[in-house]
């Protein structure tokens, strides 16, 4: 009998998953720069917030340098986020950022499981 995943390694597997979806787009959502190896899976909301780590409106697909403006101006971004969004979209993500989500190995399997599937 298989012994299930930890919890370390299905985390570890679905940013994986979540950064491969995100980038297959192909090009950054901000610049429209199309140089897949440049491009980034960029949280929002913090990968910190567990709630919304591997949600898939929470990452975007930016290009290196548009990933470092972002961090490097976090106002500055939030601002063109919520533009790209729209506020209710935004307020939406952000009210699920702020919950508390405590997930189990069977939780984040099925996330996972569904993530590779789609």
């Amino acid at each position: 009998m298989m012994r299930k995943p930890s919890k370390t390694t299905l985390k570890r597997k679905l940013d994986k998953a979540v950064s491969e979806i995100v980038r297959s787009q192909g090009f950054c959502s901000k610049c429209r720069m199309s140089d897949y190896s440049k491009l980034q899976a960029a949280h929002i909301f913090s990968r910190n917030m567990l709630s919304v780590r591997w949600d898939l409106k929470n990452v975007l697909c930016l290009c290196a340098g548009c990933h470092f403006e972002a961090h490097a101006q976090p106002v500055l971004f939030a601002e063109w986020v919520r533009s790209y969004l729209g506020d209710f979209e935004y307020e939406q993500l952000k009210i699920r950022a702020r919950s508390i989500k405590k997930w189990s190995i069977d939780d984040l399997s099925a996330l996972l499981e569904t993530l590779i599937k789609d």
